[in-house]
């Protein structure tokens, strides 16, 4: 008995740790409807024994973590149990009829192992988005240590139960996001951040923001790239500079043909001119002749 709850002390010790760090989504975070039944699975390094020593977390933002009771179900009428995976690490936490309350960060442990607490998928339950949802990207106006910072918010939600990352042309990442801040309106706002490399960024990579607000197909995207050089116009770039050289070509041959033009009608205008003079040079000569008849008389 003493050992499960100096045990139980440890994990408060390393959840109170987590909460003191900025919270990093995952991508591969689960969503579901209000009502559905989710499987949520979680590996050690080591080989579990199933049946005993195994909990389960429930960790959301601003609140501390609850053990979630997964024992005597059938007597109880719990909605969560949990049951051995397809491996010999793997624990699956199965919960029926889930509700908004089953959103959040799970966690694992096992009693024998170490480090006895494993971070699980997180899931979001219901859709948070409303009318008023906006998304807004930040771009920055100088880089830092050789990156760029993005930010991107998410305003007019219903609660504060999104996942955001990141797709920085084709990879993703989680990046960095707050817990959520409550507005005066009383809609939730949720910030993440992430750096770019300044090389992808000049280069006209593009970086878009995804917020997964729960459910099937419940996203929105919004993306971005450098304002002097985006994606289309650093492809069209090469065929900019094609179409130039072809241009000044053209130009070039244009010339060359009106000065050989103007050329040739010189050439033929001075062999013309030539020939000319060489046939009157070549002309007989003609000589005048006067034909005097003989008079009978003299004149007087």
């Amino acid at each position: 008995m003493m050992m499960k709850v100096l045990f139980l002390f440890v994990t408060v010790q390393v959840f109170r740790a987590y909460a003191s760090e900025p919270f990093s989504v995952s991508p591969a975070a689960r969503t579901a409807d209000v009502g559905q039944t989710v499987k949520l699975s979680c590996e050690f390094k080591n080989k579990l024994e199933f049946g005993r020593g195994i909990f389960w977390y429930k960790h959301r933002a601003d609140e501390p973590p609850v053990a979630i009771r997964t024992t005597d179900c059938q007597k109880t009428g719990c909605r969560a149990t949990y049951k051995k995976g397809s491996g010999d690490r793997t624990s699956v936490l199965e919960i029926r009829n889930v509700s908004l309350e089953d959103s959040g960060f799970y966690y694992c442990a096992e009693i024998k192992s170490y480090p006895s607490l494993v971070k699980g998928p997180r899931l979001i339950v219901g859709d948070s988005s409303t009318s008023r949802t906006n998304m807004q990207l930040f771009v920055p106006s100088s880089e830092v240590n050789g990156s760029v910072l993005l930010v991107c918010l998410v305003s007019g939600l219903s609660s504060k139960q999104i996942v955001i990352y990141w797709d920085i042309s084709g990879q993703i990442t989680e990046g960095w996001s707050d817990p959520g801040t409550r507005d005066p309106d009383g809609s939730y706002s949720v910030r993440s951040q992430v750096r770019v490399p300044v090389k992808t960024w000049i280069n006209g990579g593009v970086s878009t923001c995804i917020a997964q607000f729960g459910g099937a197909g419940k996203k929105r995207t919004m993306s971005v790239s450098h304002p002097n050089i985006g994606p289309d116009q650093d492809c069209c770039l090469p065929a900019a500079i094609l179409l130039g050289l072809l241009i000044m070509l053209v130009i070039v041959i244009f010339i060359w043909i009106f000065k050989e033009c103007r050329s040739g009608t010189h050439r033929q205008s001075v062999t013309r001119e030539g020939h000319s003079r060489a046939a009157q040079s070549q002309a007989p000569i003609i000589y005048a002749s006067l034909d005097f008849a003989a008079s009978s008389s003299p004149l007087r």
